[in-house]
């Protein structure tokens, strides 16, 4: 009886099932969403690379704007300063009236400085204040003051006029091995002799320029002098 019912079995079922075409179908949904989702992510983040640009350069625009208003306020105030003390100016008073730091204050007056070869003078406590006497002011920051006419009276005999002294620019501040090297020595050299009362006749007959030169413990530079008679500052 068992041999009969398997020669019975039918060997090639009528109703298979159907798992090819259950999965081409799945296929055909999932692909589309998979393309779809790496579309968004793609574009996802093209557009925040963008906005991160965008913004980056929204920033330095603003940084820039504040950076030229700033330096034409700082402009405004030397010239001011300089009018009002007659071209003397410190990095002190600089700062105190631009409410500035005293780094960025003498930053800006030794590039102003260098720009209109102004000269320097130290005082006897070491501070050194800056000399802007050849200074024209810009239009926009000159004042005018209006004079009446005075009536008109006989001519006078002209006045001699004394002739006038030739202002002598003097080099820049310097540091011991900037100071060696102008002067053709070792900066040990400079070094051992900075206090000593013959320093300056030394530093004057080893300058090419003939300068004399002081040192300033304050600042730890070294400031060039006109004439014999200045004094070196404690």
């Amino acid at each position: 009886m068992p041999a009969d019912r398997e020669m019975n079995r039918d060997p090639h079922p009528s109703n298979p099932p159907q798992t090819t075409g259950t999965l081409e179908s799945r296929l055909i949904v999932l692909v589309p969403i998979l393309v779809g989702v790496t579309v968004i992510l793609s574009a996802w983040r093209m557009l925040l690379g963008v906005a991160v640009i965008s913004g980056l350069g929204w920033a330095w625009k603003q940084y820039q704007q504040k950076e030229q208003q700033r330096l034409s306020s700082l402009n405004a105030l030397f010239y001011q300063l300089i009018q009002d003390n007659q071209g003397r100016l410190t990095a002190l008073d600089f700062a105190m009236r631009g409410d500035i730091s005293g780094t960025e204050a003498q930053e800006y007056l030794e590039e102003r400085a260098r720009e209109f070869a102004a000269g320097y003078e130290i005082t006897d406590n070491g501070g050194m204040v800056y000399c802007f006497s050849s200074i024209k002011l810009p239009e926009r920051y000159q004042t005018i003051d209006v004079v009446s006419v005075p009536a008109m009276s006989e001519p006078k005999a002209p006045k001699a006029v004394a002739p006038k002294k030739r202002r002598v620019v003097l080099p820049p501040p310097m540091n011991q091995t900037e100071l060696a090297t102008r002067l053709g020595v070792h900066p040990t050299t400079v070094s051992k002799n900075k206090n000593k009362p013959e320093f300056l006749d030394w530093s004057r007959e080893k300058d090419p320029a003939g300068f004399a030169w002081t040192y300033a413990p304050a600042t730890k530079q070294f400031f060039a002098i006109e004439s014999e008679g200045d004094r070196k500052p404690k």
